[in-house]
C-alpha cells in the first residue's frame, strides 16, 4: 500500500427510490473529495428499478453492482467489497453527506499498518433544522449517529459507525465479510459492524481500530425516526442484537462485550443526573424521561432476545 496516497474504493449501498435524490448527493459529495477515490461503487439491494436509474443518471466513472443475494444491507455491503480493488474500502450511507476533506481524514489512519479500520463522525441533519427538545445527544444512535458518552480508549473504539467507516483490505482477508446472522433489512435490525470489528479483533487481537473525528459526514434524519414508537422499536432492537452478539460471539473475549455496559453506566451515572440538577433548563426532563424509555427498551430486547436463543438451543438439542 502506497501510505501516502492508498487507493480507497467508496462503497454507498443503495434500496429504496424514495432515496434517488439522496443518493446523487451522497455521491457527488464523494466525487468532490479533497482526497479523490481510487473508484466509487453503488451497490443496490434487490430493486432492479433503482439500479438501472442509477447507471442511466450518474456519472460514468461510478461503478454499479447488484445483490440478487440474501436481502439486507450486511449482504449488499459484501456485493460491492467484492466488486472493489482499492487497498482500502469506505463506507458512506446513501442518505448522508461527507465533508470535502472526509476520505483524506479516514485514509491517513492507516499510514500506521497496525490500524485495520477507522469510523468517523456523524452529524445529524434534523428534519426542522433543529434537534427536538426531548432528543439527548446521548440518543443520537437511534438515528445512525455518533452520540455523546461514545465508549472510546484514547482513540480506539470497540467498533465503527455503519454510516461512516473504513477497512484495510487486510480485515476482509483475516476476517472475512459482514455475517448474515446481523444487520439492516429494509428499517430493521443492526449490529453487523459490532460482530465483525469483533471477529476482526478477535483474529488480529494487536491490530487498531480508531475513531476519527474529523472524518465528518451530515446524515439525514427523516421525520418518521423521531417518532416515539420509532425510538422504542429501535432500542429494543438494540437489546435483541446485543443478547445476539454476547451469545453468538462465543469466542470473543469478554472484555470486548464491554462497550454496552460502560455506556448504560455514564447515562445513569452522568447524564441523567446532570439533565435533574437543571431540571428547570427546557427539555431537561423530556431528555431524562427519553433516555429511560431507551435504556427500558434495550433492557426488554436483551431479555426477549436471551429468550429466544434459549429457545433456539433447546430446539437444537
Amino acid at each position: 500500500m502506497d501510505k501516502e496516497n492508498p487507493k480507497v474504493s467508496v462503497i454507498i449501498c443503495a434500496y429504496t427510490m424514495e432515496r434517488l435524490r439522496d443518493i446523487h448527493e451522497a455521491v457527488d459529495s464523494v466525487l468532490a473529495q479533497t482526497f479523490k477515490p481510487y473508484e466509487v461503487i453503488v451497490a443496490v439491494d434487490h430493486n432492479k428499478e433503482l439500479f438501472q436509474r442509477l447507471k442511466d443518471s450518474l456519472p460514468e466513472q461510478v461503478k454499479f453492482v447488484l445483490n440478487e443475494g440474501a436481502n439486507g444491507l450486511s449482504e449488499t455491503r459484501n456485493v460491492g467489497i467484492r466488486a472493489s480493488t482499492g487497498e482500502i474500502t469506505a463506507f458512506i450511507d446513501d442518505d448522508a453527506v461527507a465533508e470535502g476533506d472526509w476520505l483524506e481524514n479516514l485514509a491517513k489512519q492507516f499510514h500506521d499498518p497496525k490500524v485495520v479500520a477507522v469510523g468517523g463522525r456523524a452529524i445529524p441533519i434534523w428534519p426542522s433544522g433543529r434537534r427536538p427538545l426531548w432528543f439527548a445527544e446521548e440518543l443520537d444512535w437511534i438515528v445512525g449517529c455518533t452520540y455523546k458518552g461514545l465508549p472510546l480508549n484514547g482513540n480506539e473504539i470497540r467498533n465503527v459507525p455503519g454510516c461512516n467507516m473504513a477497512f484495510s483490505k487486510q480485515a476482509f482477508e483475516v476476517a472475512g465479510l459482514f455475517g448474515k446472522n446481523f444487520g439492516r433489512v429494509g428499517d430493521s435490525g443492526v449490529g453487523e459492524e459490532a460482530d465483525f470489528c469483533l471477529r476482526l479483533k478477535y483474529k488480529l487481537p494487536d491490530a487498531l481500530i480508531l475513531y476519527e473525528p474529523r472524518a465528518v459526514i451530515y446524515h439525514k434524519v427523516p421525520p418518521w425516526r423521531l417518532a416515539l414508537k420509532y425510538m422504542v422499536k429501535r432500542s429494543f432492537d438494540e437489546g435483541v442484537y446485543k443478547s445476539k452478539l454476547k451469545n453468538l460471539s462465543l469466542s470473543v473475549p469478554q472484555n470486548q462485550l464491554s462497550t454496552e455496559s460502560s455506556y448504560l453506566r455514564y447515562l445513569l451515572f452522568t447524564a441523567i443526573p446532570e439533565r435533574l440538577r437543571c431540571f428547570w433548563k427546557e427539555g431537561s426532563l423530556l431528555q431524562v424521561g427519553a433516555i429511560v424509555i431507551g435504556i427500558a427498551a434495550v433492557g426488554m430486547g436483551y431479555l426477549m432476545g436471551s429468550l429466544l436463543i434459549k429457545e433456539d438451543i433447546r430446539g437444537i438439542y
